[in-house]
């Protein structure tokens, strides 16, 4: 596609990403257009590409499972401080927040 056409058709494509209808002959010259440019990304996308766009699918779904699995242990240990900080209160009647400037023992002889 020659960049004067690229461009009616681009000026048709916003129009009708907008809701406009176009009228039957600018309708074909849209989809016409779109072809086009669907056939030319083809052209240009070669196995190796589409090899390594699933292949970074994959670690996508990978990393996604990953985060998961991350996040479910957050919670988990969120829940056991929570715990912790309740039995602290419980048996100091402190927030351990309040115990930073407390000095703790060492456990060096």
């Amino acid at each position: 596609m020659d960049q004067s056409t690229h461009e009616r058709w681009w000026q048709l494509h916003v129009r009708t990403a907008k809701g406009e209808d176009l009228d039957p002959g600018e309708r074909e010259t849209y989809e016409a257009g779109l072809s086009d440019l669907d056939a030319d990304e083809k052209k240009h996308m070669k196995n190796g590409d589409l090899l390594m766009l699933r292949r970074l699918k994959s670690e996508v779904e990978n990393l996604e499972t990953t985060n998961a699995q991350l996040q479910a242990r957050t919670h988990r240990l969120d829940r056991q401080i929570w715990t912790l900080e309740g039995a602290c209160m419980a048996l100091m009647g402190l927030e351990l927040s309040s115990l930073e400037n407390c000095p703790i023992p060492s456990l060096k002889p």
